[in-house]
């Protein structure tokens, strides 16, 4: 992936709050989501330096705790 979500449209398809759930538990290593309008949005991997800026956010807010 490009760093960028894929997001898929489920106006046509009805997916209830079950069924998400056993869809991310059937893809554990596949970050899944869905948005306030109700569409799948598959994430991209955290990695590099976004991953680098998130681990010492993680970790002053855990200091800061």
């Amino acid at each position: 992936m490009s760093g960028l979500p894929m997001v898929l449209s489920l106006d046509q398809v009805e997916l209830t709050d079950e069924q998400f759930y056993r869809l991310c538990e059937a893809n554990p290593n596949t970050p899944l989501e869905r948005s306030a309008a109700g569409a799948l949005v598959i994430m991209s991997p955290v990695g590099g330096e976004s991953g680098e800026r998130e681990a010492d956010l993680i970790t002053d807010l855990a200091l800061w705790n």
